[in-house]
């Protein structure tokens, strides 16, 4: 075989490794109330129990509905109504044991993040905060020119879009972030709080 042709093969391998390696399933859908929809490609189209979820898809949660999610990992995300979620990435293994972005455009999820070990990455991005975690069970919901998280269990480091202040919410506390400002300092959240959002969140 001529090098030219080895050269076509060769990229022709790459193109298909490289396609293969986009359509792999980062996750899937573990349970549902009412109707929830998936964009990818450019097309949106309605989800069902069982089906994956990919790296750059996103999944539009309406009014009255609610949705979970179960990743690679085993980690657990709950999406409340009137939620639009974006996977970034979502990757596990290599020079991190796990690299994982999320884009919360509005709305309220929880993540119960299992523990991967060192180091890693786990992120999900609104507006105007950026909360990163370890393994951990947390709430984080974005408002228009706000956003605010409350800690379970573990501990999240929630950062200014605006000028990179960082405030470490330890469990069973709390705080926001208000458009172009500092995060608010941390305070413990209230049980009716907490039962709020797990309300929001909790998918029968």
């Amino acid at each position: 075989m001529s090098r030219m042709r080895l050269t076509a093969a060769a990229a022709l391998l790459a193109i298909v490794s490289a396609t293969a390696a986009s359509a792999q399933s980062v996750g899937e859908v573990l349970a549902m109330g009412g109707q929830c929809f998936l964009s990818a490609a450019g097309q949106r189209s309605a989800l069902k129990i069982g089906d994956a979820v990919h790296v750059g898809d996103s999944v539009d949660v309406p009014q009255g509905a609610k949705l979970k999610l179960r990743m690679a990992d085993g980690t657990i995300i709950s999406v409340a109504a009137d939620s639009h979620l974006t996977i970034n990435q979502y990757a596990l293994g290599g020079t991190e044991k796990r690299d994982a972005r999320f884009d919360l455009a509005n709305g309220l999820l929880r993540a119960v993040v299992t523990a991967v070990g060192q180091p890693q990455k786990f992120e999900v991005s609104t507006a105007t905060g950026v909360a990163a975690v370890r393994s951990t069970d947390w709430f984080i919901e974005a408002k228009p020119g706000s956003a605010q998280v409350g800690v379970l269990g573990g501990e999240v480091a929630f950062s200014s879009v605006a000028t990179g202040k960082t405030v470490e919410i330890p469990a069973r506390w709390g705080s926001r972030i208000e458009m172009g400002r500092d995060p608010v300092p941390a305070r413990v959240w209230t049980k009716a709080e907490f039962d709020a959002v797990i309300a929001r969140t909790n998918v029968p």
